[in-house]
């Protein structure tokens, strides 16, 4: 009776060794999430006051903790307008969106490799930076591409280099995505925009309207009681068309009613927002963009501020001119596919960024290098 019971309390204690030890491993095998605040010497001084000392939402791998020799690829996500560094993280009005729960899918499935994910905190007084320098709104460029990328170089274990960084964003971060690829091609080495505002003739242009509603407000206050619409076009003014001698927005119209109450457009004004617009810029962005390690683009052919056209025509215009990218669309709204568009645009960036360090060319090394997923090691 005493064995009995002896085999039976011994088995007993396999048994919970056995259940604590899977905890355990799926503990190990789930990632984290941390938010954290850098502060920007960017965004110092500008003029609606935000503060320089920004929220940043951060995924860090499974395997982060747990082997201290491996170095990873960052991908900096961009979120949309009137939304915040939460938005991958099941935070705004994104349902199902938290990307630590997708990232344990994806990994499990082989579809991505492990990658740290930075999402900044771009809400600001006119809900959204448009992640643009602007001597308005503050240097939100700047901000993402050189303060808080050296920020989190110098305090988590990256990969220091273009071949082993992406920017993508959703929306007004699709946009966003794929100018600081171009703003800064020695900083990125992938791109992309899931569901941007890449083509200035097309939304703007069809809410000329909007512009002129908003150069007619005299308090900042206004600002909040007006449409999507309004509000969009003034934020976009306030960061491509800044003017500090002109508030409460500190922008220039490209279009305003004239005292017929006639809409009429103001082309200088215009003509900035053309220079930053994404399809226009990509002939003579050319060898910028055939760097690029991966484009990606993608939209929903339902999306409710019709930026399938801007999808297509940047789609073409790549094509035309011989630059690699990945384009996809998918039957959906703005929204419905948001955190299935992410996964892909990871997926591609997973086969092109480098997952090790790149040796320059006419370099010689001392010894043999040889990498793990980023850890790097000398072997004489």
């Amino acid at each position: 009776m005493k064995m009995k019971m002896k085999r039976c309390i011994i088995q007993s204690i396999i048994v919970i060794l056995c259940v604590l030890l899977t905890g355990l491993v799926a503990i190990a095998q789930d990632g984290k999430i941390v938010r954290i605040k850098v502060h920007s010497p960017s965004l110092e001084g500008n003029l609606f006051k935000d503060s320089p000392d920004r929220n940043v939402t951060i995924y860090l791998p499974p395997s982060y903790d747990t082997d201290p020799g491996i170095s990873y690829p960052v991908v900096y996500l961009l979120h949309g307008y009137t939304v915040t560094d939460v938005y991958w993280t099941g935070g705004n009005y994104i349902s199902n969106g938290n990307i630590k729960d997708w990232m344990n899918i994806w990994l499990k499935d082989g579809k991505v490799k492990e990658m740290i994910f930075v999402t900044p905190d771009s809400y600001n007084t006119l809900h959204g930076s448009w992640y643009t320098n602007s001597v308005a709104t503050g240097n939100w460029g700047d901000f993402i591409a050189k303060d808080l990328v050296q920020y989190i170089d110098n305090h988590y274990r990256t990969l220091r280099q273009r071949e082993s960084r992406a920017v993508i964003g959703h929306s007004m971060g699709g946009y966003g995505g794929m100018t600081l690829g171009m703003d800064y091609p020695d900083v990125f080495g992938c791109m992309g925009s899931l569901a941007g505002l890449i083509d200035m003739n097309n939304y703007p242009a069809r809410i000329n309207w909007a512009f002129a509603q908003g150069a007619r407000l005299k308090n900042l206050s206004d600002f909040y009681s007006q449409s999507i619409d309004v509000q969009i076009s003034i934020a976009m003014s306030a960061a491509l068309s800044p003017n500090p001698d002109k508030p409460p927005f500190y922008a220039d119209f490209p279009w305003e009613y004239d005292e017929s109450n006639n809409l009429k457009q103001n082309q200088a004004v215009w003509d900035k927002f053309l220079a930053r617009d994404v399809l226009k810029r990509i002939p003579s962005d050319i060898e910028t963009l055939k760097r690029m390690r991966a484009i990606y683009i993608d939209c929903g052919t339902l999306d409710d501020f019709n930026f399938i056209v801007d999808a297509r025509l940047v789609r073409d215009e790549l094509q035309n001119l011989g630059i690699p990218h990945h384009y996809e669309e998918f039957s959906g709204n703005h929204l419905c596919c948001f955190m299935n568009s992410t996964g892909n645009a990871l997926e591609v960036f997973s086969k092109a960024m480098s997952f090790e360090i790149e040796i320059l060319t006419g370099v010689e090394p001392k010894g043999k290098l040889t990498t793990k997923w980023g850890e790097i090691k000398t072997n004489h």
